[in-house]
């Protein structure tokens, strides 16, 4: 039965471990592009292709050309299923077509003009009883036009309806100029249009539309501006894109030479100038440039086979920490940015301009941070904007260059048009937005002013999720050391205590409490740290910091002064010690810190802990003596040992028990006097050095904090610690104590030296014990770390862990998408962490139990 447990025991293990692995490896499969079919387009000698598009699902492809035509095919078998011409659509003369919302809304560009309207196909489900049992047989995947629409037979055996959608509103111009190019961006208030003119002129207009409520009339209202051209130099390329930031707070203007100019436009009447920007990465002309999902990005493509992605973020470069003046700032202290880069297609020469690798067409994903680039070579790459890598190729597969790139919106097709062809292949994207770097490493993402490790994994509609683990790992991390922290000191002294010096009595009463701490639900505990106890530390922060200090104080101060006791009395007395340490010692300790926090709040800390905490006022030096106590006091400790207690060992020969103890307890308040002078002297150093601990160890205080869960937790560690340890204490052979004891040592020297080392194989694996509760911690850490993903050791900030973020956001994450995989990922690798730290804790605790039975 032994052997069948420990062999279920090691296949459950492994079989989690399987599952774990089995469920997070789809992260790492490679995207692919399958080519499905070529499509002959019709009137190959027709004018050019303006615009393309599909319906959701790829299975329908439209094409726009510059006569107005507008053309429906299947992409299954190629046959074209609408023709409609210009003289039916009112595009004829349409020169841009740019959608700018989900719903089909597009801005359109003619002479010198420009249109709003919507176009493409919009499709909507028909149920299996509204169609003619002829329709009802077609195979999946197939389409067929049934009076003025379509109907598609979906693959998941689900029919839909489409309808063409060409509506096309009022002509507005924009001049005297010629449309070279249009964008457009949908506000809460109606559609932002900016068109470029070919004599460099831009308009400006916001458009917005209100229904009157007597006459049920609707009014169309704009508003807008323009910027005349610019005084250009001979040598200077023109004016040649024209973009607008998503919120519309943003216009970009871009010259074929990568030089161009930002402008403000939050007060539409009146555009103000922020930076010139340089977008071309090498001597190259750019051919593309497209804006991403969210809006904020743009993707530039040149002649050169080159392509880089830009956006906006926080401009730091512009003064250094003198304040003394660096590189040009920006009017509003941002700056375009150039985040990632994608070399030429592989095989051709990196910096040529040979007309094989120019890019001629970009597109972006409707629903993520992944495009599409085609270069003049008829080569198609799939690639991903925030991690910069190269997802997927696809060879050449037409005579011509493709122009125009859609991408479906559920990420399952990619269309390429030319004049006289559509190529379709099948995407399978895979989960682009995650990566070795993108899970372990720094990630440039959007509005953030660097590359950075960021795990956030909801947000608004654009919102790019982010995953990286190294803030959950670090969460872990740190709730695991300040646990350990507390509990661990507390655990093995308790348990030293109980085993060697408490009486019988009194431990068969204690440790069974003790025990039965571990039994307390990890919710309760936590309900009582976050709910309970936080704000009581908050409240009164100074006054437990102080007693921190004066309880230990307190309990060393009674232990000399319980020597200077006749040997006799004490003797009598040994009953009285633990009563006297639970009773006056630890009390008076608390009273002790209760009295002089508000003292100390006000010398070391300018009156105010929490503000002194947030940077404001006073200096580093008090927080440096708080860090560097403890290490002060066993410098003093080691030195006291070293030096004073030889010298009184040889003097102390002829001294009565009295004398003994008052030069002890003497000893003992210089030490501690010595250790705070230490202190403070280290503080007043580094403070001198310009080095603060705000912003490192120390920090914001945040009511839901590092220490609060250290705390927390310490009720769910020492119990377990403490058992197994005085456990191990009390297993010790009598003889080994017995010798000591003989041998003249005191309970003390003999418990420290001798029972000690002699268990210490036990004690570190009740160490190890306790520090797998700890990193597996949930409910605690959930309720009183406040789930905040920061990469910071602040004692007084929160944090989060993996454990935590598997509890709070696995009931959510819908199945199969990265946001449910990489949480398994993070359970994996907290599954990893736990198997390599016990696996050096056994290696440690074999060879510590080698060498404790050499005693």
């Amino acid at each position: 039965m032994i052997t069948a447990g420990g062999i279920g025991t090691i296949v459950a293990v492994l079989g989690v471990l399987v599952f774990l692995v089995a469920v997070t490896a789809p992260l790492f499969r490679s995207a692919s592009l399958t080519a499905s079919r070529g499509v002959g387009l019709a009137d190959p000698a027709a004018t050019e292709i303006v615009a393309v598009g599909c319906d959701e699902t790829g299975l329908i492809a439209w094409t726009l050309r510059s006569d107005g035509n507008f053309q429906v095919y299947s992409t299954a078998d190629g046959s074209q299923l609408i023709n409609q011409a210009g003289t039916e659509t009112g595009l004829s003369g349409v020169r841009i077509a740019r959608n700018y919302a989900t719903d089909l809304r597009t801005v359109l560009a003619f002479e010198e003009s420009f249109a709003l309207g919507r176009l493409g196909v919009e499709s909507s489900f028909v149920a299996l009883n509204d169609l003619p049992e002829a329709l009802r047989t077609r195979p999946a995947g197939t389409a067929v036009v049934a009076d003025d629409s379509i109907i598609v037979h979906h693959e998941d055996g689900h029919f839909g309806r489409l309808r063409p959608v060409i509506e096309v509103g009022e002509r507005r111009p924009i001049g005297t100029a010629r449309v070279r190019d249009v964008d457009a961006t949908q506000l809460s208030t109606g559609p932002l249009v900016v068109a470029l003119g070919e004599d460099g002129s831009v308009r400006i207009e916001s458009i917005s539309q209100r229904r009157n409520l007597l006459t049920d009339e609707l009014i169309t209202e704009a508003i807008g501006s323009t910027l005349p051209p610019g005084d250009e130099r001979e040598d200077e390329a023109p004016l040649r894109f024209v973009r607008v930031s998503e919120l519309g707070d943003q216009v970009f203007l871009i010259r074929a030479d990568g030089q161009g100019t930002r402008y403000e436009i939050r007060s539409i009447e009146a555009p103000q100038e922020m930076e010139q920007l340089q977008l071309a990465t090498h001597a190259a002309k750019l051919t593309c440039i497209t804006r991403l999902f969210g809006g904020n990005t743009l993707v530039v493509g040149d002649d050169a086979g080159h392509l880089s992605t830009w956006f906006l973020s926080r401009d730091e470069a512009g003064r250094d920490e003198a304040g003394q003046a660096g590189e040009p700032t920006s009017g509003d202290g941002l700056r375009m940015s150039q985040a990632s880069t994608f070399p030429a297609s592989e095989g051709e020469q990196v910096g040529s301009t040979s007309a094989g690798t120019a890019i001629t067409g970009l597109a972006g994903s409707p629903r993520s941070r992944l495009f599409a680039a085609a270069d003049a070579s008829g080569r198609v790459r799939l690639l991903h904007s925030t991690t910069g890598r190269v997802l997927a190729t696809a060879p050449a597969a037409a005579t011509e260059a493709e122009q125009k790139l859609v991408i479906a919106p559920r990420e399952n097709e990619l269309l390429a048009a030319s004049d006289s062809s559509l190529q379709s292949w099948t995407l399978s994207a895979g989960y682009p937005e995650v990566s070795g770097s993108s899970l372990f490493g720094k990630v440039w993402y959007e509005n953030y002013p660097t590359a950075v490790h960021v795990w956030e994994t909801t947000g608004h509609e654009s919102f790019e999720p982010k995953y990286g683990l190294v803030p959950l790992v670090f969460g872990t991390i740190k709730a695991t050391l300040y646990s350990m922290l507390f509990a661990v000191p507390i655990a093995i002294l308790a348990a030293i205590y109980s085993s060697q010096f408490m009486k019988p009595e009194w431990k068969a009463t204690v440790k069974p409490t003790i025990e039965m701490m571990a039994s307390l639900p990890s919710v309760v505990l936590g309900f009582i740290a976050g709910l309970v106890f936080a704000p009581v530390l908050e409240e009164h922060l100074a006054v437990f910091l102080t007693c921190c200090l004066t309880v230990p104080l307190a309990l060393l101060s009674g232990a000399h002064l319980w020597q200077l006791m006749p040997s006799s009395t004490r003797t009598v007395s040994q009953w009285l010690r633990f009563p006297a340490v639970l009773l006056l010692t630890i009390p008076g300790g608390l009273l002790a810190g209760s009295f002089l926090g508000p003292m100390a709040e006000e010398l070391l800390f300018a009156g105010d802990l929490l503000a002194w905490l947030d940077g404001r006022g006073g200096n580093s030096s008090a927080g440096w003596m708080i860090a560097t106590l403890p290490f002060s006091g066993l410098v003093v400790a080691f030195a006291s040992q070293r030096f004073a207690s030889p010298l009184l060992r040889e003097r102390s020969a002829g001294w009565s028990s009295l004398q003994a103890g008052l030069v002890s307890l003497l000893t003992f308040v210089v030490a501690a006097a010595a250790a705070l002078a230490l202190a403070a002297a280290i503080g007043v150093l580094l403070d001198s050095l310009r080095l603060d601990t705000r912003g490192s160890i120390f920090g914001t205080y945040v009511q839901r904090n590092a220490m609060v869960v250290g705390m927390g937790m310490s009720f769910a560690i020492i119990p377990l610690i403490f058992t197994i340890a005085d456990d191990a204490l009390s297993s010790v052979p009598e003889h080994l104590r017995s010798a000591s004891l003989g041998a003249g040592a005191t309970p003390w020297q003999t418990a420290i030296r001798v029972i000690v080392p002699a268990a210490s194989g036990g004690i570190f694996s009740a160490v190890m014990i306790g520090l797998g509760r700890a990193v597996g911690e949930t409910m605690i850490v959930l309720m009183a770390a406040g789930n905040t993903p920061l990469l910071k050791w602040n004692i007084f900030n929160g944090f989060q862990t993996l454990s935590a973020a598997l509890a709070t956001e696995l009931p959510e994450a819908a199945r199969g998408t990265a946001h449910y995989r990489v949480l398994f990922l993070a359970a994996l690798t907290l599954f990893a962490m736990t198997f390599v730290v016990n696996t050096a804790a056994e290696i440690v605790r074999q060879r510590v139990r080698r060498r404790s039975h050499e005693l």
